[in-house]
């Protein structure tokens, strides 16, 4: 019996040992899966254009000072990131000046590949927008994060104050007002926040490349 006891006495921290590094590995792996799921800091974080969404930077038309990437599978030196110019063009090494205004981000990575064809054998081109700024909006004022922001596809005041983080308490809800340019000078359109949301959708307008949106 005293026999025995010694042997239970070996056995139960040793099996209590064995169930702390189990629950210790079980721990971990829960902790390590979360983290994979946290999502990646966002390379704009503090500026408030912020992250370009891959559906809507796809559709968009490329203009001057817009800024895209280029990037040839398994080759570093033809791979850049470019400006378009404010002719429209690009300038790549083996294919030189490219006019590129006015074609999406697809349409050019199918004209690099069919160029690229000349010089490297079956090539892989893809092109993404890292920065948007030939078409842009601006909201200034009693906002939570006033500034520019890219104008990717229809957008209305409402939807521009909402990505800018909303109206401050102090905003001046029923004196916001839209400034456009036109060829008499610059327009000002008036904008009642109140009576928007509450269903006024005549002064709701879609914004144009340049306006800014004031908020006193």
């Amino acid at each position: 019996m005293m026999h025995l006891a010694i042997v239970t006495h070996i056995r139960i921290p040793r099996l209590l040992a064995a169930i702390c590094l189990l629950g210790s590995v079980a721990f971990g792996q829960e902790t390590y899966t979360a983290k994979a799921n946290v999502p990646a800091p966002d390379a704009a974080a503090g500026t408030a254009v912020g992250k370009i969404p891959e559906s809507a930077a796809s559709q968009f038309t490329l203009g001057p000072a817009d800024v895209v990437h280029v990037n040839v599978w398994k080759n570093t030196e033809l791979s850049q990131t470019v400006t378009v110019g404010p002719d429209g063009f690009i300038s790549l090494p083996l294919l030189n000046d490219i006019h590129v205004a006015g074609m999406t981000a697809n349409e050019l990575a199918r004209v690099l590949n069919t160029k690229l064809n000349d010089y490297i054998v079956n090539p892989q081109v893809t092109v993404s927008v890292v920065d948007i700024r030939s078409r842009q909006v601006y909201v200034l004022g009693q906002v939570g994060k006033p500034g520019s922001y890219p104008l990717i596809g229809p957008v209305n005041v409402l939807q521009l104050i909402a990505q800018a983080g909303g109206l401050s308490t102090y905003a001046n809800r029923k004196g916001i007002t839209i400034l456009r340019a036109s060829k008499g000078g610059t327009e000002k359109i008036h904008f009642n926040y109140n009576n928007v949301v509450h269903g006024d959708g005549k002064q709701n307008v879609f914004l144009q490349p340049g306006d800014t949106v004031v908020v006193p």
